[in-house]
This record gives structure tokens, sequence and C-alpha cells, in this order.
């Protein structure tokens, strides 16, 4: 198929998609009961001219404009009863609109020469008016692309311009100067439409197919997450089983009376669990807050019995760095907040702020009035003498594993998730928070949170009475273990019996239950997951229907929100591995419940 010298070469052609519309537009204008409008215009001007020079030419015309005009409307009804056209097809189609279009235009261009309106000045006149509305309209009906515009009005005006040039005089020349000049108007409007028309579809489908894969990068990172929160899920249990037992055998060691070279090498190797201990929880406490896994439980709260936790906590680790820490709070403020998960955002600003002061000491301090608080608001600030942080770091503090001068990533300065925590905690608590700081000069971290009417004052003698630890008198004396792995259950069992327990380990609920009819059992310790289609859960809950006065205490390194908010409303007392020596006698005695929020 030989181009014609107005079409786009191939290289040229829109995108498919644009393709598409505006050759759907095109169809559109051109259905078949507008391809026979023009033979209500056409047919009384080939009259007039019949009857003008009395000549069988008009009539000649008269017929190629009717044979144009049905093998354009045949052609048009075979494409309509198509359907749907392919991809493939576009192209094909287009270029079968084009040549019809070129056909009907060269009907109106050979008019003035088969009509004989170059006789005559009025015969020029007359059929310039049909032409220029015939071009008018034609173009406009055609405005979709360049190619179909040029197909009608370049052929049709061509014939009008030579039939004047070929009149000759004043008037043939200036007729023919006018039309060469209304085609050159028209060519260039309607080349802007088409144009305006390809680039408005362009934009459109950049836009959508912007739009497509932003959704779908969206969606990938949404699935990545819930990857990531399944894969944190399913590996904890195998991460925490081996730190599981190293704290307890390391807690057996830290009980045993071993001289002094191996004290401090114990005391080494605990300090080592503990540390990776909170790395791991640090890390899943991430995972958590984005998985949408912690939900907080708003009551009022007293800040001095919470200034009272946090300085119990953080006191030692101040001292051994030889700074002074202070906490200051009027007596009477209360706020509305979750304790646990308020103690976490502040203990991490705590401990940010220790970490990074070399000398002085840090100031905690909650404000009820101005100018640090708000109308109806209390204002925690944590304030250091620390090395502070420069203007162009303050907010990329808040990003995970982001620290300041820490290049070798020395464990001592943790792993840098803190501040993107209390950035998590701050947004779901509804605590705005804030930071001022100058390098060498201390940081001033302000959060605030919703004030409450005052509480009663608690009792003196219980007043920031921190917990005893319990005797060894108030532990049970037989204790059942249940867990399926071998080196867990042995690390238990040394603990215990170094407090004086005596330990009966079972590896399944099988052997639990003999040993349950066989012995004076008063506490089981069980795993969560255990061989079989049963659980830890469910048996220690039928033991407690069954022996109301047993202990039960479940270990559990379970993660996943649904399983540990099914734990939690079961009310059976339960500990998160790796389980430390203290939290397991706590729980044992009867005065833990559940650890903590995170």
């Amino acid at each position: 198929m030989t181009a014609w010298p107005w079409q786009f070469p191939p290289a040229l052609t829109a995108p498919l998609a644009v393709q598409r519309i505006q050759l759907e537009l095109l169809l559109e204008k051109t259905g078949p009961v507008r391809i026979l409008s023009p033979i209500p215009f056409a047919t009384p001007l080939a009259i007039v001219f019949y009857w003008k020079w009395a000549s069988s030419l008009p009539l000649v015309w008269l017929g190629l404009f009717y044979a144009a005009v049905l093998l354009t409307y045949l052609r048009r009804r075979r494409l309509a009863a198509r359907g749907p056209l392919q991809d493939h097809e576009l192209s094909a189609v287009l270029r079968g609109r084009v040549r019809d279009i070129f056909l009907l235009g060269a009907m109106w261009g050979a008019a003035p020469w088969l009509l004989s309106a170059h006789r005559s000045v009025d015969g020029l006149l007359l059929i310039s008016l049909f032409i220029i509305g015939a071009i008018s309209l034609g173009s406009a009906i055609v405005s979709t692309h360049r190619q179909t515009i040029a197909a009608f009005s370049v052929p049709a005006a061509a014939g009008m311009v030579s039939a004047c040039v070929w009149h000759g005089g004043l008037v043939g020349w200036v007729l023919a100067f006018c039309m060469a000049l209304f085609l050159a108007m028209t060519l260039k409007w309607t080349f802007q439409q088409a144009d305006l028309l390809a680039q408005s579809l362009t934009v459109r489908f950049e836009k959508e197919d912007l739009a497509r894969r932003l959704a779908q990068q969206v969606a990938l990172v949404e699935n990545a997450n819930r990857e990531k929160s399944r894969f944190l899920a399913s590996a904890s249990h195998d991460l925490r089983q081996p730190l599981h037992a190293i704290s307890l055998f390391t807690s057996v060691l830290e009980r045993a009376r071993l001289d002094a070279d191996s004290a401090r090498t114990v005391a080494r190797l605990g300090h080592s669990v503990r540390v990776l201990n909170q790395s791991l929880d640090t890390m899943l406490d991430i995972s958590r807050l984005d998985a949408g896994a912690v939900q907080p439980r708003l009551a009022p709260l007293r800040v001095h019995e919470l200034f009272l936790s946090l300085s119990h906590t953080f006191s030692g680790s101040a001292q051994a760095r030889d700074l002074q820490i202070r906490f200051r709070a009027p007596g009477d403020l209360a706020v509305v907040s979750d304790a646990q998960l308020l103690t976490r955002l502040l203990g991490n600003l705590i401990d940010n702020a220790i970490k990074y002061t070399r000398r002085g000491g840090v100031l905690i301090a909650a404000r009820s009035g101005a100018p640090a608080a708000r109308e109806g608001w209390a204002c925690f600030e944590v304030i250091d003498t620390g090395i502070g942080i420069a203007a162009e770091h303050q907010q990329r503090v808040f990003d995970e594993f982001y620290q300041l001068a820490n290049p070798q990533r020395d464990r001592a300065h943790g792993l840098g998730i803190g501040l993107s925590i209390v950035k998590r905690l701050s947004g779901l608590l509804d605590h705005p928070i804030a930071l001022v700081s100058a390098p060498q000069r201390g940081t001033r971290f302000r959060v605030w949170v919703r004030r409450a009417a005052a509480l009663d004052a608690p009792r003196p003698a219980d007043a920031g009475r921190a917990p005893a630890a319990p005797a060894e008198q108030q532990l049970p004396r037989h204790v059942l273990v249940i867990d399926d792995e071998p080196v867990g259950r042995e690390a238990l069992a040394l603990l215990l019996s170094s407090c004086g327990c005596t330990v009966y380990p079972a590896g399944d609920l099988g052997q639990a239950r003999q040993l349950l009819d066989r012995h004076p059992i008063e506490a089981v310790v069980s795993d969560f997951r255990l061989p079989g289609e049963g659980n830890g859960l469910d048996h220690l809950l039928a033991l407690r229907r069954a022996s109301p006065r047993l202990r039960t205490v479940l270990v559990t390194g379970e993660t996943a929100p649904q399983r540990i908010a099914d734990i939690k409303a079961s009310g059976v007392p339960y500990l998160h591995k790796p389980v430390r020596a203290q939290q397991l006698m706590d729980a044992l005695a009867g005065t833990v419940v559940a650890p903590p929020a995170m």
C-alpha cells in the first residue's frame, strides 16, 4: 500500500491506546448516516449547472459523486458489522478510512471542472461557496487525525484553486489566492485540534499508566510489608527458642557459686544475652507497630507513678555513666494515655539521651502550664546536655537505623531504631512530638499528652514501692515443665531446680498427663507449641478448669497479633521467650500476670 504524502510514517504513529480512541472518534463522526449527508447539497448544485450549460458533464459528476458516497457508505456499514476492532487492525482500518475520505474530497475537487464552473465568474463564485462549506464542515468532522483532514481538504481545495487559475483574470486570481489562504488556515487550525486531542489522550493514558504502576508499587510494598510481618512472626519462635535456652542457662550460672573470674565471664555473657534479646524485641516492635498489631488502651494515669517507674529503670544506667538524672512533675498531674506505650515512648527518649550524653545529665520534666504546655495538654520534656543534633539531621534521626556519631555501628549505642519507635508511638497515641537541638549544646524532646482530671493520691505506704522479688519459699515445690525442645526443657528444669523446686519434665501432653497423675504437681509451665493437635494454652485451660488452685504459666515465642490476642483473652499468665529468670520466678509466685504490651 502506497502511503499518502500527508500520512505520518509508522515510526511517528501515536501509542496504541491513543490510536484506538482517535479511530473510535473518527468512526463515530463518520457513521453511515453522516456519509450520506452531502447528497442533498451536491444534487441541486449539479442540476443548476446542468440547466445553465445544458451539458451532460454535471450529470456525470453527480453520478460519480453518488458512486463514491455509496462505496464509502457500504465500506462503513461493513466495518460497523465487524464488531470491536483488534489492536493489530487499527492501522489498516485507519488507512481504509483515509482512502474513503480522500475519495469524497476528490469528488468535490473535480466539481469546478466537471460542472464547467470555470467558464464564468458566477459559476466560480457559486461553486466556491459550496467548496468552502464542504471543506469547513468536512475538516471539522474528520479532525481526529492530520491524515484525514488533509485527505479531504487538500484535493477539494486543489480543484477549486486550479479552476480559478485556469479562468484567469483579476477575479480568478483573487479567488485562487483566497481559496489557498483559506486552505492553509483551515489546515493549521484543524491540525492544532488533532494534535491537541492526541496530546490530551497521551497525557490521560500516561496518568492512568502512572496511577496503575503506582497502585502496583503500593500493592508490592504492602505485600512486602505483610510478608515481612509473616516472616518475623514465623521466624520469631525459631529465633527465640535457642535464645530462651541460653538465657535460662546463663541465669543458672549466675546463681551458681563461681570464682571471681568465672563470675565476671558469666556476667558478661548475661549482658550479651540481654542486649541480643533487646535487639530482637526492638525489631519485632517495629514490625508489630507497622502491622497495626499494637492498639492503645487509653486511661487516666498519674505522672508521678510513671516517673517513679522510669526512675527505677534508668537511674542505674545513668549512674554507670556518671550522669545525673532528675525527674520533675507536679504531684497531682494526671494525663490520658496508655501507660505501657507512654512508658515505652518516654523510655526510648531517656535511653537515647543517656547514650549520647558524655557529661552533665538528663532532666525529665512534665509541665501543665505555659510556656511549654498547650491548653488542656501536659508537656513532657526530655532534656540532655549531650552531643546535640545538627539541623540537617533532625528529621532523619526518626528513620530506622539512622545514627549520629556511630559510623562503626557500635552496638553499645543500640540499633538506631529507638526514635523510629518513638515516632510511630507518637502517631499511634496522638501525642505530638517536637525536637529542639544544637550541636554540642544538648537536645530537648517535647511530647504533648492530653491532661486528665486530678486523681486521688496513692496511699503513702504504697507510693513508689518497687515490687519485691519473691522469696524461694513462695515458689511452688513441685513444678511440671512441658516443652518439646529438649534444650529448652532442660534449661527450665535446671533453673527451677537451682531455686529449690522439684521439676518433672515432659516432652508432650501424653507424658504430662502421666506425671500429673503420679506426682503432687503444684504448678505447670508449658510451651505454647507442642507436638500433636493440641497446644499448651488449651492444655493449661483444661487444667485450670479441673484444678483451679493449680498455678499455670504459658511460655511462648509467638508474635502473631491474633495469637497474642487469644492468649491474652484466655486469662492464663504468659511470658515471652526468651524468659528472664526473675520473670519466671514472679510468674510462679503469682505476682506477674502478663508481660508488657510491647
